[in-house]
């Protein structure tokens, strides 16, 4: 199937770590960025002697709780990753990291769009610059960068707009039921300056699932150029019996060489293969773990 089993097999052991140190360095800077944000956000309320709780009024200040809550969850999976060659996260804990980021990312997208052409100082002005710019761009390119995210379906992709949807209706009841001259927020995000609220608020979810939907279609073609690269010396057209023989194989190299603390299944490789091949994932796990199972009675004698 391959030219070289054995120098695949250890090449595809030894991306996991790889990909653990690059999921370690994203979040790392995720939630720096995201903490930083935060500590200036609450600051300038303390300077100027008002509650830091005024703070929690932002999408800005809700979006850096996310995510910093995302990255610093998945940090100990990625250590655990490049101990044992294995990056696996939950898939809650994947579609937290997803909601984070659209979150960020709309807070980009709004104040280019809605609040720059009004009002530039608020927009990137100051630490404004580091709050609406710079962090958002980079949350974004480090989830890019955190693979084993695996597929969303439909539903959970819109599970993940709930933060934003329930502050959108949040921000609608301040600022246009209530009102700032009767106790309620200010239009901080001018959304019911250019056009009305009844356009602008739907015209908002409109972008943002756009930008949900964008977000995660550009991750799955990241991950599919990468899973082209893995598999780039693979067979095309390889048949089921080579197939298992190289799932057989890739679990008994897990079994003969990986932690013994912590064997597990791959479960991204062998999706992928199935996908590959058109074979089911079932069949794969049981022709993996029988190889992985013969590996560790082989090590132990």
């Amino acid at each position: 199937m391959i030219k070289d089993q054995k120098s695949t097999r250890q090449y595809m052991v030894n991306i996991h770590a790889w990909r653990s140190k690059v999921a370690l360095f994203a979040c790392i800077v995720t939630l720096v960025c995201a903490s930083i944000s935060l500590v200036l956000t609450f600051t300038w309320y303390v300077e100027r002697d008002r509650s830091p709780a005024e703070g929690l009024r932002y999408f800005t200040t809700i979006s850096n709780m996310i995510t910093l809550l995302a990255s610093t969850l998945i940090i100990p999976f990625a250590i655990n990753g490049i101990v044992n060659k294995r990056f696996v996260i939950p898939k809650w804990l994947s579609l937290l990291f997803y909601s984070g980021v659209i979150c960020t990312t709309t807070v980009f997208v709004f104040a280019m769009v809605f609040i720059m052409p009004y009002d530039p100082d608020f927009a990137i002005g100051g630490k404004q610059l580091f709050l609406h710019v710079i962090c958002p761009i980079a949350v974004f390119i480090c989830f890019q960068l955190v693979e084993a995210k695996g597929e969303y379906s439909f539903k959970e992709k819109l599970l993940c707009l709930v933060p934003f949807i329930i502050y959108s209706f949040v921000y609608t009841i301040m600022v246009v039921f209530i009102g700032k001259e009767n106790g309620g927020w200010p239009d901080m995000y001018m959304l019911n300056t250019i056009l009305p609220v009844y356009i602008t608020f739907p015209g908002m979810w409109i972008v943002v699932f756009l930008i949900a939907m964008g977000t995660k279609k550009l991750s799955d073609t990241i991950q599919r150029i990468r899973d082209r690269k893995v598999f780039a010396s693979w067979k095309e057209d390889a048949s089921p019996v080579e197939v298992n023989i190289e799932m057989y194989g890739l679990g008994r190299y897990y079994g003969l060489h990986g932690s013994k603390s912590d064997l597990s299944v791959p479960v991204d490789i062998i999706e992928s293969v199935a996908k590959k091949y058109g074979r089911e994932v079932e069949d794969l796990y049981n022709i993996y773990t029988k190889g992985l199972l013969h590996g560790i009675e082989e090590r132990n004698g």
